[in-house]
């Protein structure tokens, strides 16, 4: 059948024994938090809240002039309390405070657009800033070699090649993608796998994600073909279950792709700049240097190197930054350190993912690989 990929048997993953440590038995677990006790509220609860009767309720009740006053006194409290704040814990330290005549309210154009829901934009997006945090590796795992769950950054790249060689295969979303990656990141940085249990951690990854994202996703016979034997459909069945409960079974990932389309309205939408950044996102993810970064931090970089490509004069003006999540690149020097690692390690490949460049020298992808190398490469 033309849907069903050819094994992989040439590109089957070998392992070597040094390159991750394994004391344990397949999936091996971290130590659980303790139990919580949910015991039921004590029978004396309800017995003093039994007795309390309408007519003390009513007796309780303040006159309504000493209400107003309360009331005005505890709301101005309350402002006093808010301006003494410290930063939000979960503001980067790169978010740039920007007055509202400094950027283009681009969003104010889709408002007679019902399917753009602009008047929540602000909304959903302030909630996918905050759940991409808790969507983030717990630390790591392949620079921290003092992890118990170290892996060697070389056994991770060849397991992402082959993962976006099948990926491509299967012909499934690019949100599929991010996710299997994300599921496979979260899970080594908090599990032990043994080493010929990582192929079928990887395809089982990609099988989770299919499901989540995928209109129509592949038979389970196809995800246990390409493997070659690594791993049966009995195995992914049972591994699924156990990385769901490891994680769990949050899976609900802020893709990346959202964040680079909203930065991208900025752009006025320039389709060439957007493919450019799908590359350079796709290749910082896989990319081990910045497995600890987040989503939205990732777009940003790529859409900020696209635009130089595109533009060499571009600016990551004010807009840019709203639309970013308030994303100042050219003022951090941090951002600049990663952008320097990103656009070197794209010439001068330190990560070997072949299957990543040949996808992305196909025309149905703009070939924008070739672009993108030749301005990296002046760049180094």
């Amino acid at each position: 059948m033309n849907c069903i990929p050819s094994p992989i048997s040439e590109r089957k993953i070998q392992i070597n024994n040094e390159d991750c440590i394994g004391k344990e038995n397949a999936f091996h677990t971290i130590p659980r938090e303790s139990s919580i006790n949910l015991t039921p509220h004590s029978t004396n609860e309800k017995k003093v809240l039994s007795e309390v009767n309408s007519n003390k309720i009513d007796s309780l009740q303040l006159p309504r002039g000493k209400l107003q006053r309360d009331s005005t006194h505890l709301e101005k409290t309350r402002k006093r309390q808010l301006s003494n704040d410290s930063t939000d814990p979960i503001e980067p330290k790169t978010v740039k405070k920007i007055k509202c005549h400094q950027w283009k309210n681009l969003d104010s154009i889709e408002m007679d657009d019902p399917f753009m829901v602009a008047e929540y934009t602000d909304s959903i997006f302030s909630h996918l800033y905050e759940k991409e945090i808790q969507m983030l590796p717990t630390h790591n795992y392949l620079m921290d070699t003092q992890s118990p769950y170290h892996l060697k950054s070389s056994m991770r790249t060849l397991l992402i090649d082959w993962l976006v060689e099948v990926h491509e295969k299967f012909h499934c979303l690019p949100e599929t993608l991010f996710l299997a990656i994300n599921l496979l990141d979260r899970f080594l940085s908090q599990n032990v796998v043994k080493l010929n249990k990582l192929q079928l951690l990887c395809i089982t990854c990609l099988f989770i994600a299919c499901k989540f994202e995928e209109v129509k996703l592949p038979k389970i016979t196809n995800f246990a073909y390409v493997t070659d034997g690594a791993a049966t459909v009995e195995g992914i069945r049972k591994a699924e279950l156990f990385v769901l409960s490891s994680l769990g079974y949050n899976i609900s990932l802020p893709n990346p792709l959202n964040f680079i389309r909203r930065i991208s309205k900025a752009d006025n939408y320039c389709i060439e700049t957007r493919n450019m950044a799908k590359f350079i996102m796709e290749y910082s993810i896989c990319c081990n240097k910045f497995v600890h970064l987040k989503p939205s931090y990732l777009a940003a970089m790529s859409m900020y190197i696209a635009r130089k490509i595109k533009n060499e004069n571009s600016k990551w003006d004010e807009t840019f930054i709203h639309y970013s999540g308030g994303i100042d690149i050219e003022s951090d020097p941090a951002f600049k350190d990663f952008i320097s690692e990103l656009v070197e390690d794209i010439a001068v490949p330190d990560t070997n993912l072949d299957s990543l460049r040949l996808k992305y020298k196909k025309p149905k992808h703009g070939m924008v690989y070739f672009k993108v190398f030749d301005w990296c490469k002046q760049k180094r």
